[in-house]
């Protein structure tokens, strides 16, 4: 639902007062008001940003932590899973890639990598897992995707079924002067490129996720991590990607976007996701901090929105300030610092907010499996009855890190349904006015934490005058903690219909997460 901002208001009527004769100034012409938009019926009003909001007093926008599992839910352990070098045992296995669940039986689908190939695993409740055997790459859980950071979607716009499934990432095939420069001629920001690597970033298609092709000519200059999204109204695919050098950003880790209608042709790209000074004050109250980056963002269409979960990198220097050393195994460190996630929101997919005050939504640590860093995510998360999954990667050293003392499994964080922000109210309580709108539903619900306090809604007209009947004295909701309250005004169950109206929330000790009109 996009709503007329105030400013927007404002400017038409500067815009109108500059062009319209004195004569009709003189008049006193009365401008209309915009009329007030739709809103649909069962789509959720998250509070993860003020889109929504006219006014707000005495509330507070809260970013609440994940809740996490005592252990991976999954770890390197099969023979292919786990590399030894020189001695060294390298056990590692990532989920920059995709999970999903199937609507009809409710089983899950993740597919992972680890070092060297993308793996397929199956389960029943999504925290314990198996790895059938898919004999595609002798008796093991291998596709034949052979890309990194591999980002995989179902594509419901698809017609072709052999194309069902499409996917995005990188590889590094070589140097390919040719077809570079076919590359390169394809969009106006490239001189940047210098990956030592040759890294470029590839698309490919499946019928079942696990056989590939992939096509044969890169999408986009290429570093190594890319997120795959596609818009619920339009079909169009989003690429969220790394460009390791682009001079429009400072520093190498920052999200770029870049977006295509077909797979083929793609977008310029530009930066949507970059580290600000305000990042960069967090970053330097640490030991040795530095300077912030941004590794990568999945991004994905909620409740007639956007979200996303991006990797905040703060870089440390020295190296040893974290570790004691600079190598290990003879064996320099990169880049040091450590990663966790914080939650960016966007209503077109295009266009990215911060939230709040940038806690992070998946903190690192208490548990040693994700002490460290959190390296990536899945490309938009599960959900499951009344809660959001999301899966990530969980390392237990910071970045810079190195086997055997890094080791990286796939974790899994979780939410109340709606629950990664609220608008919160504490004894003096608050109150949050929305815009005017006009509900398609009738029954007004609510997803808040209410059991040590209370919450009242009044309903005003577009005027913003109470409608009678609808008086916050005569509001009654369950003072409880849950995901739907029903809201009710004495006998009074349903919304005035047909008519502008406004939702005036009335909070005291609790948190309000969202409503929706069914």
């Amino acid at each position: 639902m996009q709503l007329p901002s105030s400013a927007k208001s404002i400017l038409t009527c500067l815009v109108l007062a500059t062009v319209l004769p004195v004569s009709l100034l003189a008049q006193q012409v009365t401008l209309a008001r915009p009329a007030a938009p739709s809103l649909k019926k069962g789509e959720k009003q998250l509070f993860v940003d003020s889109v929504m909001i006219r006014s707000k007093q005495g509330v507070t926008r809260v970013v609440h932590p994940a809740k996490k599992l005592e252990k991976p839910v999954l770890t390197a352990e099969m023979p292919w899973e786990v590399r030894i070098k020189d001695g060294v045992i390298d056990k590692r296995v990532n989920i920059y890639g995709t999970v999903m669940r199937d609507e009809k039986s409710g089983g899950f689908k993740m597919w992972y990598a680890d070092p060297g190939s993308v793996l397929f695993a199956t389960s029943t409740d999504g925290i314990h897992w198996e790895r059938p055997i898919l004999k595609i790459n002798g008796k093991t859980n291998e596709t034949d995707l052979h890309l990194h950071s591999a980002s995989i979607i179902d594509d419901k716009f698809e017609t072709d079924p052999e194309k069902r499934f499409k996917a995005v990432g990188n590889a590094s095939k070589g140097v390919d002067n040719a077809k570079l420069q076919r590359l390169k001629d394809k969009f106006e920001m490239v001189d940047w490129y210098r990956d030592k690597d040759h890294r470029l970033y590839y698309a490919a298609h499946s019928a079942d996720g696990l056989r590939w092709t992939v096509d044969p000519e890169p999408i986009l200059l290429g570093c190594d991590t890319i997120t795959l999204s596609q818009d619920p109204v339009t079909g169009e695919y989003l690429a969220f990607h790394k460009r390791q050098g682009d001079p429009r950003v400072v520093g190498i880790r920052h999200v770029f976007l870049s977006v295509s209608k077909d797979m083929k042709h793609w977008s310029e790209p530009h930066p949507v996701v970059v580290a600000d000074e305000v990042d960069n004050k967090a970053t330097r109250k640490l030991k040795g901090g530095t300077y912030s980056e941004y590794y990568n963002l999945s991004a994905f269409p909620y409740a007639g929105q956007w979200l996303g979960f991006v990797t905040h990198f703060r870089r440390v220097e020295p190296a040893s300030v974290l570790f004691g050393d600079d190598g290990v195994n003879g064996q320099k460190r990169g880049a040091a610092g450590i990663i966790d996630v914080q939650l960016v929101t966007s209503r077109d997919g295009r266009h990215w907010d911060r939230c709040s005050d940038r806690s992070p939504v998946i903190p690192l640590g208490p548990h040693a499996y994700d002490a460290g860093s959190i390296f990536g995510l899945c490309n938009a998360p599960v959900i499951v009855g009344d809660e959001m999954w999301m899966y990530y990667t969980a390392a237990t050293t910071p970045h810079g890190g190195q086997p055997p003392e890094k080791q990286q499994s796939i974790a899994r964080a979780s939410w109340r349904i709606d629950g990664l922000a609220s608008l919160q109210a504490g004894e003096k309580g608050g109150s949050i006015e929305t815009h005017d709108f006009i509900p398609e539903g009738r029954h007004l619900s609510v997803n808040a934490d209410v059991s040590k306090g209370g919450l009242r809604v009044e309903v005003l007209d577009a005027d913003g005058g109470t409608i009678q009947g609808y008086e916050k004295e005569s509001s009654a909701i369950e003072a409880k903690d849950a995901v739907k309250l029903a809201v009710r005004w004495g006998d009074v169950t349903e919304l005035p219909a047909g008519v502008p109206i406004r939702l005036r929330f009335h909070l005291q000790n609790g948190d309000l997460f969202s409503y929706v009109i069914d």
